[in-house]
């Protein structure tokens, strides 16, 4: 009795988290440049200045631009996404926070000398 009363709490707590997953999301990023970034970043900010669209539809996550990044993304910890894109030599990887407010997403190079905060547009 004790455990099938634990097994039905244990699922009915889980239900909010699948039905989260399963809904679509759109939001919308601008980055913004990051003074404590390396002095060779900044020929990258025209690539990172425009709209950034975050998109979760049919379980499916990527982020996209106008200026042709397309990353695909994948859920690390809950509400938390990670995706990497090759920007000519320098590998970027992206993070979006849904679960912070307002929602963040941080773009920094793999070394971390290059860094981008945007904000929600």
């Amino acid at each position: 009795m004790f455990i099938r009363r634990l097994a039905t709490l244990a699922l009915a707590g889980l239900l909010p988290f699948a039905a989260a997953a399963q809904q679509d999301v759109e939001v919308k990023f601008r980055f913004k440049e990051n003074p404590n970034s390396i002095t060779g970043c900044i020929q990258a900010d025209s690539s990172f200045t425009r709209v950034h669209t975050f998109k979760i539809v049919n379980g499916q996550v990527e982020l996209r631009s106008a200026g042709g990044i397309d990353v695909k993304m994948k859920l690390i910890r809950p509400n938390i996404y990670e995706g990497r894109y090759d920007l000519g030599r320098m590998n970027i990887i992206y993070t979006a926070d849904l679960g912070a407010t307002p929602p963040s997403l941080v773009a920094q190079s793999r070394d971390g000398g290059c860094k981008w905060n945007a904000v929600k547009a």
